[in-house]
């Protein structure tokens, strides 16, 4: 596979810049966090007001859903804020909350009980498309098909949630939301939202620990035997695999 040196370059700018910006302007910023959950099921939207530095609570901020004013709330002393709302559809709504002239978007997937939600470990299922074109597209391709079938939800566990989504939205993957992995806490708050896990993809590390709570789980490091795949084609086959097999029948995991 031959690297990129445009992408690495890419990277490791949009590492260089996330981890300078705060210091670096006088500007504040307001954050919003992706958010998932089901029909019917309430979900705290949650924003986060900085200054040039540090958290700047004790702010209004507006808050909005696909343009349409949902409220005002104040952020705490720590610069977090939250506001309660209960979905009636599903489907993928965008979140947008001002304060002080300042913006910040973010995603709000509203799932049906009955609908998949396949999980996708950035920087373990999409590491080869840090460097290659080809692996990139590849991958892009991978999750169109998937969403023609399934929700797709992106985990991060390193590089951070803006650098995540600035990175997808760069390389021009799909929409869907973007949550920091923080192991089962994260699976447990899914899962507590009615979310049916049904897939994970990810390095050994993550799909270890989802062991008890999602029986798909595919990587693409080594020796992690039937859960190791080669490419993205494979993961597609075992997934079509596993749906079209009858209840019982279905071997692999």
């Amino acid at each position: 596979m031959k690297a990129n040196p445009t992408k690495i370059g890419s990277f490791a700018f949009l590492v260089l810049v996330f981890s300078i910006l705060p210091a670096a302007t006088g500007f504040g910023a307001v954050i919003v966090y992706d958010r998932v959950t089901t029909v019917g099921t309430p979900v705290y939207l949650k924003v986060l007001t900085k200054g040039r530095i540090f958290a700047d609570g004790g702010r209004l901020v507006e808050f909005y859903l696909d343009d349409k004013r949902l409220g005002k709330n104040l952020t705490g002393g720590d610069g977090y804020g939250y506001r309660k709302y209960e979905p009636r559809r599903a489907g993928i709504i965008n979140i947008r909350a001002t304060s002080k002239g300042e913006s910040g978007s973010g995603l709000l997937l509203v799932m049906e009980k009955s609908e998949k939600a396949v999980l996708i470990e950035i920087e373990g299922g999409f590491k080869d498309a840090y460097i290659s074109d080809m692996a990139a597209g590849a991958s892009r391709r991978a999750v169109k098909q998937l969403l023609k079938n399934y929700r797709v939800i992106y985990l991060s566990r390193f590089t951070g949630i803006r650098m995540a989504r600035s990175w997808l939205n760069e390389m021009e993957f799909p929409d869907a939301p973007v949550l920091q992995w923080k192991g089962e806490q994260t699976l447990d708050a899914l899962r507590d939202k009615g979310i049916n896990l049904y897939a994970i993809i990810g390095p050994a590390s993550v799909i270890a620990t989802a062991a008890d709570h999602i029986k798909k789980r595919y990587t693409f490091d080594k020796n992690q035997k039937e859960q190791t795949v080669k490419d993205w084609q494979e993961v597609m086959e075992r997934l079509s695999e596993s749906a079209s097999s009858p209840p019982g029948k279905n071997k692999k995991k």
